[in-house]
């Protein structure tokens, strides 16, 4: 065998053994971290650790569900904007990243820009919602209370421009009321004060209060959607009751750093998929009273879109600001 030979068949063995070396490595080759941008135990968390837990298993590693609280889930997003785009580290993104850009005019990065879709995940009905023990039956018991006595209620959100904060103060807007806003760090502390007393009105996720009504803790007055979910099939729609502009409800969806690798995203996309076919995650899901959504990185850019077009002049009448 001659000398040229020899070099070539080392150098066919070792491109192989490279080959064989980055299969080996493909991704996800370690855990991966789900920044979920609120508090544990809230319907954001509920949701991402069910959708985590089924893509885990499909992508054969662990995704560990990581709670970063905080500024209506700016704290969260921004951590997973600025990190590392090896897509190891995502995001459960959401409504939330739509109204961010209005409260805090001066960020230096894009809660919407920064991200690539991964896909969605879920819709959520947002409620309003008071003790059990509480005098107001209905909605219009509420309005007619606050009108009695302007400013005197307070209600709990996940925080500021959270979609449980802007639909209370929607509800402040079209029936002319001053409630309160007092804001919490995520939905579950917020829970915890109004069934406490604490608070006598809160705005939430359906996922996040259901399961307070269905123990007879919490009543909820009225949900967001263009009809009545069927986790909740005798409560009423805003529109039902003449409040108009709450036809969306809270949608989650997955994303991770901009510049991460279309094949990362793709692995992804397809464990998302498969995973909300699954009908023990759809189960799971059905009692959070969410509602599974094209997990298409298509679906989900045109839902940014339709969301940017309808919040856009709601949130500039509200001028809401962090102060």
């Amino acid at each position: 065998m001659t000398l040229s030979n020899i070099f070539r068949r080392s150098a066919a063995a070792l491109a192989l053994g490279l080959c064989s070396n980055w299969t080996l490595a493909a991704y996800p080759d370690q855990p991966i971290k789900l920044i979920v941008p609120f508090s544990a135990a809230g319907s954001t968390d509920l949701v991402a650790r069910a959708v985590a837990a089924e893509m885990g298993t499909i992508l054969g590693q662990n995704i560990i569900v990581d709670n970063r609280a905080g500024a209506g889930s700016l704290i969260g997003s921004e951590l997973v904007a600025k990190g590392s785009a090896d897509g190891y580290t995502i995001l459960m993104a959401g409504l939330t990243n739509v109204f961010l850009p209005y409260i805090h005019k001066t960020l230096s990065w894009s809660p919407i820009d920064d991200f690539a879709p991964i896909g969605l995940v879920a819709d959520l009905p947002n409620v309003i919602a008071v003790n059990s023990a509480s005098p107001y039956k209905s909605l219009a018991d509420l309005v007619k209370a606050d009108k009695a006595n302007p400013g005197s209620m307070s209600f709990g959100s996940a925080g500021v421009a959270t979609p449980s904060h802007l639909v209370c103060e929607m509800v402040n807007h079209k029936s002319n009321i001053k409630l309160v806003h007092v804001p919490y760090k995520g939905n579950a502390p917020a829970v915890q004060d109004l069934m406490a007393g604490h608070i006598p009105v809160m705005c939430n996720n359906m996922g996040g209060t259901l399961p307070f009504m269905s123990s007879g803790k919490i009543r909820i007055l009225a949900q967001t959607g263009k009809s009545r979910s069927s986790a909740a099939p005798d409560v009423p729609t805003f529109t039902e009751l003449g409040i108009t502009g709450l036809d969306a409800g809270l949608w989650m969806g997955l994303v991770a750093p901009k510049s991460t690798p279309k094949e990362v995203l793709n692995t992804l996309n397809q464990a998302l998929v498969k995973a909300l076919a699954m009908p023990a995650l759809k189960e799971k899901l059905a009692k959070l009273g969410a509602t599974p959504l094209n997990p298409s990185a298509a679906a989900f850019e045109e839902r940014v879109r339709t969301d940017k077009r309808a919040w856009d002049p709601v949130l500039k009448t509200l001028e809401l600001t962090t102060n």
